[in-house]
């Protein structure tokens, strides 16, 4: 394999979305989910082998919209880590929580489930449709707030989701549909974006975009055949890919964004080139699930941490730049002293810009714990880019 086919090849998730049958009654088939890990690690171990860099393999439930009560989210939660474990798995999302089935929860019991299992994500349905569910985006407020002053790392692993659909591959907002088993794929593409951009150096959005699509269509043209293959042998439905390009700390969409758009990221220009890269995005024509958009991450990417940090952007320009683009708030840094109302307001305008234009959106707020510096962020996470905030 050359060196630039490397460099495309990077694989942000390999997620196995399961079948409801696993959690009927009040236990979950914890063997029956052990079996499906090892699929899941199979299939990760022939992609690998075939090239490509897997980053994660995991496991994802089905939404519930049902009421249950602590004891049975607890249980649920409980056998679905050990049927990880069994397999070794390292992360699976529990559920995708709609309103109906908050009925009979607390958002301090929501918290406790995901503190006390590091190795699960979950989310809240606030809005499906045109209709935002105000209780839900409440409740998602409140849980943000309970896992701030529990354990402030949780909440990498919470989101409010709007719109997305079932069988996406990218956490926390992952939920499968119950049906059949199947896979479905994220990449991580932004170093083999940022790396065409150098190399071809667009001069114009339209250009962009076109570079986008052909770097896009590229990766999934040497990825596809491997894991159609490896699907069918093992008996799973393929779902699609998220061809949405997820970044990490030292692989910036930002700094491809500021190549392209030729403006510092923050500044007039960069929704235009956000809109532009994602029309790149979504005619890679392959069939895709998630958010298959633009994802800015602003605690994950050193370019946009900065923007942050330096006040070029807020969580209204992310909010904005996601009217064109992808994945809506992820890893908002918000202060402790932030107020619940305004935590909860934050959710309700991703959920209403979701709901206003249909598609897939989340709100992933890194409130910090009530006693914590004032002055920056102190995550722990590796994939997190810590920052200090603007002053005035």
């Amino acid at each position: 394999m050359t060196e630039t086919t490397a460099s495309v090849s990077r694989v942000r998730a390999v997620t196995l979305c399961l079948p409801d049958g696993v959690f009927r009654g009040g236990r979950a088939d914890v063997v029956g989910i052990g079996e499906y890990g090892d699929k899941a690690q199979a299939i990760g171990d022939e992609i690998t082998r075939a090239g490509f860099d897997v980053q994660t393999v995991r496991l994802s439930g089905p939404a519930l919209d049902e009421p249950l009560d602590h004891d049975r989210l607890r249980t649920r939660a409980a056998d679905l880590v050990e049927g990880c474990r069994r397999s070794g798995v390292g992360s699976a999302s529990l559920a995708a929580l709609r309103p109906a089935a908050l009925a009979e929860l607390e958002p301090s019991e929501v918290a406790e489930v995901l503190i006390e299992h590091p190795s699960l994500f979950m989310s809240v349905v606030v809005a499906e449709g045109a209709d935002v569910d105000r209780a839900a985006v409440d409740f998602s407020g409140a849980v943000i707030r309970e896992l701030a002053n529990r354990d402030g790392e949780a909440n990498f692993r919470f989101a409010a989701v709007a719109n997305l659909g079932a069988n996406a591959p990218l956490f926390p907002g992952s939920f499968s549909d119950g049906g059949d088993a199947g896979v479905s794929v994220g990449l991580q593409s932004a170093g083999a974006l940022l790396a065409r951009a150098r190399a071809d150096r667009p001069r114009n959005l339209a250009e962009a975009t076109r570079l986008t699509r052909t770097c896009l269509q590229e990766e999934l043209a040497l990825f596809e055949g491997v894991l159609g293959k490896s699907c069918e042998q093992h008996g799973l439905k393929l779902h699609g890919f998220d061809p949405s390009p997820a970044c990490a700390p030292d692989v910036s969409i930002g700094e491809f964004l500021e190549e392209v758009g030729g403006t510092r990221f923050g500044s007039p220009g960069v929704l235009a080139t956000c809109a532009a890269v994602t029309t790149g995005i979504r005619s890679t024509g392959r069939p895709t699930v998630g958010y298959a958009g633009l994802m800015l991450p602003v605690l994950e990417d050193r370019v946009l941490a900065l923007a942050w940090q330096e006040g070029r952007i807020d969580a209204d320009s992310v909010l904005a730049y996601s009217s064109v683009c992808g994945a809506g708030l992820d890893t908002i840094p918000l202060p402790g002293s932030t107020p619940d109302h305004e935590v909860a307001a934050i959710i309700s305008d991703m959920a209403a810009l979701s709901a206003r234009w249909a598609k897939p959106l989340s709100a992933r707020l890194m409130l910090a714990p009530a006693d914590s510096d004032p002055r920056r962020t102190e995550f722990r996470a590796e994939q997190i880019v810590n920052i200090d905030y603007p002053t005035a």
